[in-house]
């Protein structure tokens, strides 16, 4: 009799796992595309999943990934981020023009580490003052942060044109490359870079007091208000992190190219990391960092993908655009049947 509850108890369990599994529908449905689009392009193209190959994305993708993240918490408060990119681009400018003009040029190995070091904390100290400036527009003067972000990116890139002239930054030390190009344990630093930021976002929004206020505001302000949240805090830090980790790409960005330039990602890394944040699920109140992860591994796999089947093709170019916008209106119509699905069964 006893096994036989014992036995019931576990069916039932494994019955309501498969009905309503411990993660978010949107997380099964992301992994389901990159499961599809890693077979599709595996299947089409023998050097997809090579180490190669997947070292190459592992490169590539942790740009947008923390640019991305920087823009996934302004979302969650109901704001949104538009100088990500731009404080990103000067973060390098100001970084670049620190080592280029003041190290000397024939700088001991001891000269050229001291000023790598620093020139690695002034993208940060440049991310921690435009997302303070951010912060207080949008928490203080109370300036709805689509207009506060769309003003100062055009001041953040008014600055950067400014100081370069509208050229590229080049000539650091070799040893900066390291950054962005060498690996560990034949994972590729950007990428282990981007796993320990996104761990650090998922322990900040879900395991700390702070990020139950930030998911707080962004659900219903006004209550956060009358609940004893001081918004306009919030918001201030919500904008300064957004602001470092934007920094941060732009490290990332500086040392694999070797380079700074303030047209890098100006027309497209806005728009991609918006697109992400909708393919992720993230709105104001709610935002699995999870589900980002997987979102820019999937971009980056159309990406690659169809560079790789289509290499040499004229106007190659488009179809990659083009699979994103199908991708989006495809997972925007699932996501519409499955809520219609939730609703009936409630």
């Amino acid at each position: 009799m006893k096994n036989k509850l014992q036995f019931t108890f576990s069916h039932q369990r494994l019955l309501d796992f498969i009905r309503k599994p411990p993660v978010e529908s949107q997380t099964v449905l992301l992994l389901g595309v990159f499961l599809i689009l890693a077979i599709f392009f595996s299947i089409k193209e023998e050097k997809f999943l090579t180490v190669r190959s997947v070292t190459s994305m592992g490169f590539q993708l942790p740009e947008l990934g923390v640019l991305t993240l920087a823009m996934m918490i302004t979302i969650i408060t109901g704001g949104i981020d538009l100088s990500v990119n731009a404080i990103s681009n000067l973060a390098a400018v100001l970084s670049g023009f620190f080592m280029v003009k003041l190290m000397p040029e024939n700088a001991s190995s001891g000269q050229i580490a001291l000023f790598i070091g620093i020139g690695l904390l002034i993208p940060i100290s440049v991310g921690w003052l435009c997302g303070t400036i951010n912060g207080f527009l949008v928490g203080r003067v109370g300036v709805p942060p689509i207009l506060a972000t769309l003003a100062t990116m055009t001041f953040f890139t008014g600055v950067s044109t400014g100081l370069t002239g509208g050229k590229t930054v080049t000539g650091f030390p070799e040893q900066l490359s390291l950054i962005g190009n060498e690996t560990i344990a034949g994972i590729p630093v950007p990428f282990v870079t981007f796993v320990l930021l996104s761990i650090l976002m998922y322990l900040i929004l879900y395991r700390t007091a702070f990020g139950f206020k930030v998911r707080m505001l962004g659900t219903n302000p006004v209550a956060a208000n009358f609940s004893g949240i001081d918004n306009r805090s919030i918001l201030m830090r919500v904008y300064i992190i957004s602001g470092i980790l934007s920094a941060v790409t732009g490290i990332l960005v500086m040392s694999r190219t070797m380079s700074a330039a303030i047209e890098y990602g100006s027309t497209t890394y806005v728009l991609l990391t918006i697109l992400i944040s909708v393919l992720a699920g993230v709105i104001p109140g709610f935002g699995n960092v999870i589900n980002v992860f997987i979102t820019v591994i999937i971009l980056q796999m159309l990406s690659t993908g169809f560079h790789m089947l289509l290499l040499g093709v004229r106007g190659s170019s488009f179809f990659k655009d083009f699979s994103w916008g199908v991708l989006l209106i495809l997972i925007f119509i699932i996501n519409y049947f499955m809520r219609g699905k939730a609703s009936r069964e409630s």
